[in-house]
């Protein structure tokens, strides 16, 4: 069976590095993508070639879409075709709307709806290209509680573009389905790298481990899993129910 190749945003570090070492187990080889975080991602390509995986580095502001035509271009050259692409770039932030400001706004919309679009629209050739023989995949990094219209004071940005993210998902997803190229989303609730730990809050009383959420990426992309697009799964403990 000829090899895959997953894209991973962010993935130099966090859960995006954790996606990238699973699925280069898994027998992907890797597009490890960064901003600013070049070390990093050194250290993942050359820890990912001792699986004897193909690891190309990719550098871009995947909030400017010239940056992200470049990459995709370059992957292509590189792999002939895309198989996996998860959007997993985006930035947070815990501010009150009142105190907002005009920038800290663009830069949430930015980073996690455009920098979403932009992606999926210059992957798409790519992964039309692998979906002739098997099915090819758009995974959505979410946030979870997504789909209720309730106030989020502290998070209202984030939680906009979040929303209109997994809006995007299931457009995406009615569109593509008959061309073999499944659109998913992942929610996460608070993981073990997060910064806080909210653990109270938590049904599960215990933050999600990523190999936990990895396991829920499995799903999605394994042959048996072939029927789901269109859906957003938190893993996430309960949290925010």
């Amino acid at each position: 069976m000829d090899t895959k190749t997953a894209l991973i945003t962010g993935s130099a570090k966090g859960l995006g590095r954790a996606m990238a070492i699973h699925l280069a187990r898994k027998g992907y080889d890797i597009v490890i993508h960064y901003q600013r975080s070049e070390q990093a991602a050194i250290q993942l390509k050359q820890e990912l070639e001792t699986l004897d995986r193909r690891v190309i580095v990719q550098q871009a502001d995947v909030t400017k879409e010239p940056d992200v035509k470049r990459m995709m271009d370059e992957i292509g050259k590189v792999f002939g075709q895309l198989d996996v692409l998860i959007n997993n770039v985006g930035n947070y932030i815990k501010k009150n709307i009142i105190d907002t400001s005009v920038n800290e706004w663009h830069a949430m919309l930015d980073s996690n709806l455009n920098s979403t679009f932009y992606c999926i629209h210059h992957a798409l050739p790519w992964l039309h290209k692998s979906s002739t023989n098997h099915t090819s995949h758009i995974v959505n990094i979410g946030f979870a509680s997504l789909g209720q219209a309730t106030a989020q004071t502290m998070v209202a940005p984030y939680y906009i573009a979040k929303n209109g993210v997994l809006i995007l998902t299931k457009s995406l997803a009615k569109e593509l389905a008959a061309k073999n190229i499944n659109v998913n989303m992942l929610s996460p609730g608070v993981l073990e790298n997060s910064e806080s730990k909210p653990v109270s809050e938590i049904p599960k009383n215990r933050l999600a481990t990523f190999a936990e959420f990895n396991h829920v990426l499995d799903m999605l992309l394994a042959p048996e899993g072939q029927y789901l697009t269109g859906v957003n799964i938190e893993v996430a403990g309960g949290w925010k129910l």
